[in-house]
């Protein structure tokens, strides 16, 4: 099984709305570079989960979508989240967080943070 942050990271490539997708670090290059778009997924809860004869029958798994919107950035954000949002749902991943923009006062770019989950029903 694919790591589930792999799988949301194809996911968001496949909408080509960023410049870069990276999964648990950002690459260094793209650290002060705020003309470019730039997403971050990372893992946020990975649970062993519903016990049947004493063995875990669910994988409980989620991560944090952070979207780091370049200075340049000329796509309607709202748009933009909402395709993201119905991508994820549509590969049945639940939307458990929004959280609000924030608005960098020094280098004018626009961060917003998504929360999803999704279980794993594993097989004997």
């Amino acid at each position: 099984m694919i790591l589930p942050i792999y799988e949301v990271s194809d996911l968001i490539e496949s909408l080509s709305f960023a410049n870069a997708v990276f999964t648990n670090e950002i690459d260094e290059e793209y650290l002060k570079n705020t003309a470019d778009t730039v997403v971050l997924i990372t893992e946020s809860i990975n649970d062993l989960d519903k016990r049947a004869n004493n063995r875990f029958r669910n994988l409980s798994y989620g991560v944090e979508v952070q979207i780091f919107y370049g200075t340049n950035f000329d796509k309607p954000i709202l748009d933009v989240e909402i395709a993201v949002a119905r991508k994820l749902e549509s590969n049945d991943w639940h939307l458990s967080q929004s959280k609000s923009h924030i608005n960098d006062p020094k280098t004018k770019q626009v961060t917003k943070v998504f929360y999803f989950t999704k279980n794993f029903l594993l097989e004997e």
